[in-house]
């Protein structure tokens, strides 16, 4: 199993989570475990790529700098999205009831091993 494929299998494991997904800039996923049956990967691949560019446009228009991470609620869940250099980003998909404190806590103690892998 590669250092990918372990990395993205723990974090759709964490209480909550539907899928994680590694994703080109491009929209097209590179590697994702779902959690939840539910979750289309592709899908999340192709809204990720289009919603990260919007996020970069409004952190240059508010003068706060450029996109680290980015969380977005919704009324039945949210999505974290954190950029892996210049190529890739990290999409976790969970639920209200998922520890979000955690979720980006393993993202970052995990981050710098999917940036490798790339």
């Amino acid at each position: 199993m590669s250092v990918m494929t372990e990395v993205l299998a723990e974090l759709a494991k964490i209480p909550g989570v539907n899928g994680a997904v590694l994703v080109s800039r491009d929209g097209f996923v590179i590697e994702g475990e779902a959690a939840d049956e539910g979750v289309d990967l592709e899908a999340v691949g192709a809204v990720v790529s289009a919603g990260i560019g919007a996020f970069e446009v409004m952190g240059q228009e508010l003068n706060v700098g450029s996109l680290a991470q980015g969380v977005i609620e919704y009324a039945n869940g949210f999505i974290v999205v954190t950029l892996l250099g210049d190529a890739a980003a990290l999409a976790i998909v969970a639920e209200l009831t998922a520890h979000l404190g955690n979720i980006r806590h393993q993202v970052k103690k995990h981050g710098n091993s999917l940036l490798q892998a790339l």
